[in-house]
C-alpha cells in the first residue's frame, strides 16, 4: 500500500506460454484486483483484438464508464476501468475467516497484506518500478498516527504525489466497501512495524472509524492529504 499507497496498472497475458514469474504476477494481481471490481475493456476479436487502443475497446471503455459514473482509470491511457467501491464477497469472506482464525495479529496482518498489497508493492514491500513504489522508509507510511494513511486506504488516491523527493502519478484504487475497520488497523499495524526496516506505532480503529464517516467520493489527492494534521 505504498510509498505512497498506488496500485498501477495489471500486466495480462493472453495467448502463448508463460513463464513461472508471469503465472505467479498475473495470480497476485488477479487476487487484488478481485477486491475492486475490476473491469477489464479487452473484448475484441480478430484484428482489433491486437491493437491496444483500437476503436472497439475505446467504445467498450466509454460504455462501461457511462454505465458506471462512479467508478475510475487506473492508468492515464484509460485501459483499465475500476467501479469506485465495489464489493467483493469472496474476498470479504477470506478476510472474515482469517480475522475469526487463531493467528496472532502480526500472522493476520501479513496475510492480508500479502493478499490484497503485495500484487503490485510486492511481498517485500520494496515497490516495482512502473506499477507501485515501495512501503519501505514511505514519509506517508511512517507518519505519526497515520491519519492521512488511513485515507488513502479507505478512499483511494490518485497522483501526482511527492514521496521522498520523487514525483509518482500512480492511481490506487479504495478499499473501503471491502475492508472493516479491524482489518484495515491489523494491515496497516503489520506494513507500519513489520515490513522491512519500518518501525512505526500503531494504527487505532478510533481513527480509522472516525474517518471512514467522512464521505469521499473520488479518490484522495496530495493537496487534501497535506490539510490533514498528523
Amino acid at each position: 500500500m505504498l510509498k505512497n499507497f498506488f496500485c498501477g496498472r495489471p500486466r495480462i497475458c493472453y495467448n502463448g506460454a508463460m513463464t513461472r514469474s508471469q503465472g505467479v504476477a498475473l495470480v497476485l494481481c488477479a487476487a487484488v484486483c478481485a477486491g475492486i471490481g475490476l473491469r477489464m475493456a479487452r473484448r475484441r476479436s480478430g484484428h482489433a483484438a491486437h491493437s491496444p487502443h483500437g476503436p472497439a475497446q475505446a467504445k467498450a471503455q466509454a460504455n462501461l464508464a457511462s454505465a458506471n459514473p462512479g467508478g475510475m482509470y487506473l492508468d492515464k491511457d484509460k485501459q483499465v476501468y475500476v467501479t469506485y467501491g465495489t464489493q467483493d464477497p469472496a474476498l470479504q469472506s477470506y478476510i472474515r475467516a482469517l480475522m475469526d482464525g487463531s493467528f496472532d495479529t502480526r500472522a493476520k496482518g501479513r496475510a492480508i497484506f500479502l493478499k490484497v498489497c503485495a500484487a503490485c508493492h510486492q511481498p517485500d514491500g520494496m515497490g516495482k518500478e512502473g506499477v507501485a513504489p515501495p512501503l519501505v522508509g514511505s514519509e506517508w507510511v511512517l507518519a505519526s498516527d497515520g491519519n492521512r494513511l488511513v485515507r488513502i486506504v479507505l478512499n483511494g488516491i490518485s497522483g501526482p504525489v511527492k514521496v521522498e523527493g520523487r514525483v509518482w502519478n500512480l492511481t490506487m484504487p479504495p478499499w473501503r466497501e471491502n475492508l472493516r475497520d479491524d482489518q484495515i488497523a491489523v494491515v496497516l499495524n503489520y506494513i507500519r512495524s513489520n515490513v522491512g526496516t519500518n518501525k512505526a506505532g500503531p494504527v487505532t480503529q478510533e481513527i480509522i472509524a472516525t474517518a471512514r464517516q467522512e464521505e469521499h467520493p473520488k479518490p484522495e489527492t496530495e493537496a487534501e492529504l497535506l490539510e490533514i494534521s498528523e
